[in-house]
C-alpha cells in the first residue's frame, strides 16, 4: 500500500502497557513500511519520575519493526490532552494524515491496514472527520455487507484523521456559549450518548481535561461522522494504577479483537447510518437516572451562572 499514514504513539508512565502496545503494533502487516513517532510526556512530579524514565529507556531500545522511529521527549508534563493536541498537530505539519495510538492499546495485525484503507477511502469525503480501529461489542445485522459503520461520535482508541479536518478543531470551545443556550443543539449533540453534554460542560468549567470531548464537539459543529470497524482491531488494557485517561470500567465496554486478520475490506461508498447498529452503539453511553439528573442540574446551573 502506498502513501501510508505516520503513526503517533503517546506514552507516559506505564512501561508494561507501553511494551505490549509496541509489540502488538510491530506485528502489524504494515509496520515495516510505517513511520512511528513516539511522544513521551514529562513526569508530573517525583512520584512518576522513575516510571517515565523506565518508559523512555524502553522506547529508546526499539530499533526494528518500523520504517523509521522518531522519539520526542517532553521536558515538562503537558498532560494527556495537550500532549495529544500538540503532538498530532506537530506530525500533521508535514503530513496530510495520521494514525494515533496511546500506550494502553493492543492492536490486531491488520489494524494499520484498516486505518490506512479507511483514510484513503474517505480522504475526499469531507463529511468523514475521523476513522477508528476500535468498536464496541455489537451484534451486526445479518446481511450487512460492509466492514465499517458510521456514527456522529468520534472514538479516542486507535484512530486516524486528516490535516484539513484537524485544523478545524475548536480546542478553545469558542462556539460553546451559543451552543449551550440552544436547546435543540444540545439535544442533537447528545443523540449518540447522554454523557457528552456533561463532559463538555465540565471541560468548559475546567473540571475535565479531555481532547476527545472537544474533538467530538468539532465533529458535531461540522455535521461530521466517524467511521468504525464492524470487528474491533483494538482492545484497551489501560486500567492500571498509572492510567491517566478516562477509565473504562464498565464490563459492557469490553470487546473482542478481530481474529480474521484480513487485509482487504469492503468499506461503504457513502456515509449512511445503519439504525440497528447505531441504536446498539448509543446504549453504551446511556446514563442512569441519577447521572441524568446530575447532568441536567449541571446544565441548569451553568445556564443560570452565564
Amino acid at each position: 500500500m502506498n502513501n501510508l499514514a505516520p503513526i503517533a504513539l503517546f506514552v507516559y508512565a506505564r512501561p508494561d502497557e507501553t511494551s505490549k502496545t509496541v509489540e502488538a503494533l510491530s506485528k502489524n502487516y504494515l509496520a515495516p513500511e510505517s513511520e512511528l513517532y513516539i511522544f513521551s510526556d514529562g513526569p508530573k512530579g517525583e512520584k512518576d519520575f522513575n516510571k517515565v524514565a523506565e518508559v523512555r529507556k524502553f522506547i529508546k531500545s526499539i530499533t526494528t519493526g518500523f520504517k523509521k522511529i522518531i522519539i520526542i521527549e517532553r521536558e515538562k508534563n503537558l498532560g494527556l490532552a495537550n500532549s495529544i493536541i500538540t503532538g498530532v498537530s506537530e506530525v500533521l505539519r508535514n503530513n496530510d494524515k495520521i494514525i494515533v495510538m496511546e500506550e494502553d492499546l493492543i492492536s490486531s495485525p491488520n489494524f494499520l491496514d484498516f486505518l490506512n484503507r479507511s483514510l484513503q477511502k474517505y480522504e475526499n469525503n469531507k463529511k468523514v472527520f475521523s476513522v477508528t480501529g476500535y468498536t464496541y461489542q455489537l451484534m451486526i445485522p445479518n446481511g450487512y455487507k460492509f466492514d465499517n459503520y458510521f456514527t456522529t461520535r468520534c472514538e479516542s482508541l486507535g484512530w486516524g484523521t486528516w490535516k484539513d479536518r484537524w485544523i478545524k478543531a475548536d480546542w478553545e470551545l469558542k462556539e460553546f456559549k451559543n451552543f449551550i443556550m440552544n436547546k435543540n443543539a444540545v439535544k442533537n449533540f447528545n443523540r449518540v450518548g447522554s454523557d457528552l453534554i456533561g463532559m463538555l460542560i465540565k471541560q468548559q468549567l475546567g473540571k475535565l481535561d479531555s481532547w476527545a470531548v472537544r474533538w467530538c464537539f468539532t465533529h458535531f459543529n461540522n455535521n461530521a461522522v466517524c467511521s468504525y470497524p464492524t470487528s474491533s482491531k483494538i482492545i484497551h488494557i489501560g486500567e492500571g494504577g498509572f492510567a491517566t485517561h478516562v477509565k473504562r470500567q464498565n464490563k459492557l465496554l469490553d470487546t473482542e479483537l478481530d481474529f480474521e486478520n484480513k487485509q482487504d475490506f469492503v468499506l461503504a461508498e457513502e456515509v449512511f447510518f445503519e439504525k440497528e447498529i447505531v441504536n446498539q452503539y448509543k446504549k453504551f453511553f446511556k446514563l442512569n437516572l441519577i447521572k441524568k439528573i446530575k447532568t441536567k442540574l449541571l446544565l441548569l446551573k451553568f445556564k443560570i451562572s452565564s
